[in-house]
Formats: structure tokens, C-alpha cells, sequence
């Protein structure tokens, strides 16, 4: 009898357990909430009457859904279901606190009895497979659990696929025989109701082509970004294999490439009927990691509408896509603009507030954060030698005094979901709802909360009221130490700006910005 993973999704052979009819090889899936829920408490070793207490749900209505999940993965039954689920990255160590965190040492034969495990094999099958007796199988079974710190079978699946103490190629013969790490087998995309798991990755067809959107003119949608667009002298298109995949979810529209952001990620935007929707390449598998996870774990929990939304992304293309949210740029001039009403700096309080307190459940927050602002100041480090400006020569050595400063700090910092580059060019101002979004999160991880309060710190010092309702949407006044190193802070932010100004080429923008950088020296603390 073959395997389930080795077929793609037959139909069950029994009309009277039947699941509900899943859509055909290669069609969207929708998985729900309450799919996501049995899928992550089966894989962390729940019995079927424990998971209908915790879902509030009969334990037939449980097995049913326990069917549907494993028609739709194409798994054999519940262990195979766990290992799969973890290799799509539907569970993941968040919801296997127990797992361990290195890959135990596992010998020849039990890793033999691992792979089957893994692929949804019982132990007399497995047995049937090696061609042994039963009771060795179950003994090196009792080893693994212990070794993999797993009550049953179910568990020991999931955790052997968390520490990539398996392959693909082990779960399902279907995937090709390489790492699990950074590389899904299925492209996955984040609805407001669960995951869209395509069955196979879909490949346009010429006859799909034809009925494309691209053979009728794009519903044009106003761009918050018009004028990034004659910034760029030279267009460059999309690569070909990209444009294929972005086709696959939404259809040609026509694009333009935006100038890259401060992380150094190759960005374009397209126009489409549902709003604007950016390419974004980052610039190495490290940042795109980083970068769906912030959305999956933490911009996600602000308002649909007011942040970006993740439609989708390919670690082997390194490529990701999202939804933006729709709103006209903050205006920034000293003299008047949306930036300097008192309600835009409320609101956007409320929305860093709401980003701060998302965590990504893994590890010690504050270590996290330490680690990683650490790496902005040694950024900003290297990049004040690379400055060629006479305004900065002589204020070198007070800037990497204070940078001495903000390193023995870093520990006693209260720390946050971060931004990363928190500041008016990351508002849009929703006209229709007088509502701010936020765009911008390249840089967005575990960080001290204070770099998210520079930049718009650059305007509380002349205008206090700012201050005032930014701290009222925000619910809590800076402590005593980010109030003493908020200028530092702001400094790092205004080189920062210099640094990615002066690789863009921009005209005027160096000089405007130098004179921000000296004027945000000479108020750091103990200057004249």
C-alpha cells in the first residue's frame, strides 16, 4: 500500500470517512484558524479528546478536521501530520516549547527508525521495512522519545523536523532530498483567516496566460509613492523567474523599481486593483528570515489597513511580497504638514505601542534586543568614517565618545518590537478615516525602544505639545535613561539618514542633512 505522501491527494477510498472534498492538486487551501489550532496541538502530543477541551469542539468534529488536514498535506495519520505541519513551518518551536534546542546524538539504526517515524510509518510497519522483529523497533522508538525529550510519537515527529535531525526528502518523497533549513516546500501566504497553502507551487499555463489580467488595462490605484518613481533614472525591470511567481498571485500589472531602502533590498511596486503591492529582494536570506518574521509575529497585530500586509514569499528566489497600506505621504516641511498636528503623533504612539509589546516568543527579549542594537551602533561606527563632510571632521571624537556611552547602556534599556526607522517617512496619512499607517519595516526586529522615539524626538524639543500626545498614545513616559540618551539615539538616526542620502546621490539632501547631524551634537549632553 503506498504511502499518502506518495501520491498527490487521491481522494479517500472510503466515502464514509471521507474528509470534506479539498481542492485539486495545485489549488489554494485555506487553512483556519481552528485548522491551525488541532494541527499545532497534535503535533505537540495532544490526544484527541484533550484538543476538543482546549478547541471547545466534539471529538467528531475533531476527527474530521484531523482528516481535512490530512487530505490537504497528504499525510498518512496524526505522526505523519506533525512532521509535515513542521515542515511547512505551521508549527514551529513557539508552540513546541519542550523540543530540544541542539539535535541530539542519534546512531545509524535509529535514524534509520527516525526517517520512517517521520514519514508516518507504525512500528510493525516499520519493522515490515527494516525486515526485524517489532520489539527492537519499539525499544529504539523509546530511545528517540527520550532522546528528543518527546512523550509520543507525535511529538518525536515534530521535534525531529524542529532540529533538522531529518530531511525533506525523509517526510515526504515528494520534496527533493536537501536541508529543511530556510527552504518550505510550499509557498505559503498569511490570510485574515489562516494560511493559503497551495497544493503544488502553481506554474502558469499558456492557456492562464491568455486570460491573464495583463491582457486588459490595470485598475489604477493612487500611489502614496509617485515621486519615487522620478528618482530613479534607469528602470530595472523585474527578473523573469520573479515575474512568474508574483503572476501566480496577482496577476501583470505593470511596475517600477523604487530606489533601494536603508537595508540595501531591490524593491518594486506594482499598481493593482487591491491596493499597491511591493517586491521587495532582500539582501540576503538572513534579512528575509527576519523580514517574514516580524510580519508573521508581529506587524500583523497592528490594524488591517494601517501596516503592510504579507502576500507571500520564496526563500529560494529570496523574494517576498506585500500588500501596502494606502494613505499620501506625511508631509515634513519645517513650516506646516500633517507631521506637526498634535493627533498624528497621538496615533502614531498608539501603533509603535502595539508593535513594541509583539514578541516573537523565542529566547530573552532583552538579550535580543541588546544584541541587535549593538550591531546598529557598530553600523553607524563604521559609517561615520566613510562621512566626507568638514562639518563632521571636527565632531568625530565627541560622536564616538557618546557611542562608548550607549554600548555599557544597551543592558538597561527597556526594549521593544522595533521599527527600526520610525519617523515621518514611514507615515501615510489616511485622508477618508484621518487615520495614520506605516510603511517601512526593512529594518524591523528586537530592539531598544528608544531608536523608534529619535526621529520624531527631532521635533519635541521646540514644540513640547508634540511630546505630549505622543506620549499619550504611546501609555508610558520615557524612563529616566532613555530620556538622558534620546539625543544620542537621535544622532544615530540623523547619520544614519546621511549615510543612505549620500548613497542614494541625492542633490540637496546631504547638506540639509550634515546640518541635522551637527545641530543633534551640539545638544548631546555636556556640549557647549
Amino acid at each position: 500500500m503506498p504511502l499518502a505522501c506518495e501520491h498527490l491527494n487521491d481522494p479517500p477510498a472510503d466515502p464514509a470517512h471521507a474528509a470534506p472534498a479539498a481542492p485539486p492538486a495545485g489549488a489554494p487551501v485555506l487553512l483556519e484558524d481552528e485548522d491551525l489550532s488541532i494541527l499545532r496541538l497534535i503535533a505537540a502530543g495532544r490526544r484527541r479528546i484533550d484538543i476538543a477541551d482546549v478547541t471547545f469542539s466534539s471529538t467528531t468534529k475533531i476527527d474530521t478536521r484531523r482528516r481535512r488536514l490530512c487530505h490537504v498535506l497528504a499525510a498518512d495519520n496524526s505522526e505523519h501530520l506533525a512532521a509535515l505541519g513542521t515542515v511547512y513551518g505551521l508549527v514551529t518551536r513557539n508552540h513546541l516549547p519542550g523540543a530540544p534546542i541542539a539535535q541530539p546524538h542519534v546512531d545509524e539504526d535509529d535514524q534509520e527508525v527516525l526517517n520512517l517515524i517521520v514519514a508516518g510509518l507504525s512500528g510493525s510497519r516499520i519493522a515490515a521495512r527494516l525486515q526485524c522483529d517489532v520489539d527492537p523497533v519499539l525499544t529504539a522508538i523509546a530511545r528517540l522519545a527520550f532522546a528528543f525529550r518527546a512523550d509520543n510519537r507525535c511529538q518525536l515527529a515534530a521535534h525531529a523536523v524542529l532540529v533538522e535531525a531529518v530531511t525533506c526528502h525523509a517526510v515526504s518523497p515528494r520534496f527533493p532530498s536537501r536541508p529543511l533549513s530556510g527552504l518550505p516546500p510550499f509557498l505559503m501566504t498569511a490570510t485574515g483567516t489562516g494560511i493559503l497553502l497551495p497544493t503544488t507551487p502553481p506554474q502558469p499555463s499558456s492557456e492562464s496566460a491568455r486570460r491573464s489580467p495583463a491582457s486588459s488595462p490595470a485598475v489604477r490605484v493612487p500611489d502614496p509613492t509617485e515621486s519615487d518613481r522620478s528618482t530613479q533614472k534607469d528602470a530595472e525591470p523585474i527578473p523573469p523567474e520573479l515575474t512568474t511567481w508574483v503572476s501566480n498571485y496577482i496577476g501583470h500589472h505593470p511596475a517600477w523599481v523604487l530606489p533601494n531602502d536603508v537595508s540595501g533590498a531591490r524593491s518594486w511596486r506594482m499598481s493593482s486593483p487591491e491596493g499597491i503591492i511591493e517586491l521587495r529582494i532582500p539582501r540576503t536570506h538572513g534579512d528575509l528570515q527576519r523580514e517574514v518574521s516580524a510580519h508573521r509575529h508581529a506587524i500583523n497585530r497592528l490594524d488591517a489597513g494601517l501596516a503592510p500586509r504579507l502576500v507571500g514569499f520564496d526563500p529560494r528566489l529570496r523574494a517576498l511580497l506585500t500588500r501596502e497600506p494606502r494613505g499620501e505621504r506625511v508631509d515634513d516641511t519645517p513650516d506646516r504638514g500633517l507631521h506637526l498636528r498634535e493627533s498624528v503623533h497621538e496615533q502614531a504612539g498608539q501603533l509603535l505601542r502595539t508593535l513594541h509589546e509583539s514578541t516573537l516568543g523565542a529566547g530573552d527579549r532583552q538579550a535580543q534586543a541588546a544584541a541587535n542594537t549593538l550591531r546598529y551602533i557598530d553600523y553607524i561606527d563604521r559609517v561615520l568614517d566613510r562621512i566626507d563632510s568638514p562639518l563632521l571632521a571636527v565632531r568625530r571624537s565627541v560622536i564616538r565618545r557618546r557611542l562608548a556611552v550607549l554600548r555599557e547602556a544597551l543592558p538597561k534599556l527597556p526594549d521593544g518590537f522595533c521599527h527600526g526607522s520610525f519617523g515621518f517617512g514611514a507615515w501615510r496619512w489616511q485622508r477618508p478615516t484621518r487615520s495614520l499607517a506605516l510603511t517601512g519595516f526593512a529594518r524591523s526586529q528586537m530592539m531598544a525602544a528608544v531608536v523608534d522615539f529619535a526621529r520624531p524626538s527631532l521635533l519635541w524639543t521646540d514644540r513640547p505639545a508634540l511630546h505630549e500626545s505622543f506620549t499619550r498614545g504611546y501609555g508610558r513616559p520615557m524612563d529616566e535613561l532613555e530620556q538622558l540618551l534620546l539625543g544620542d539615539f537621535a544622532l544615530l538616526a540623523a547619520l544614519d539618514d546621511l549615510w543612505h542620502a549620500i548613497r542614494l546621490d541625492a542633490a540637496e539632501a546631504p547638506l540639509h542633512l550634515a546640518d541635522a547631524v551637527c545641530a543633534a551634537v551640539d545638544r548631546l549632553p555636556g556640549q557647549p
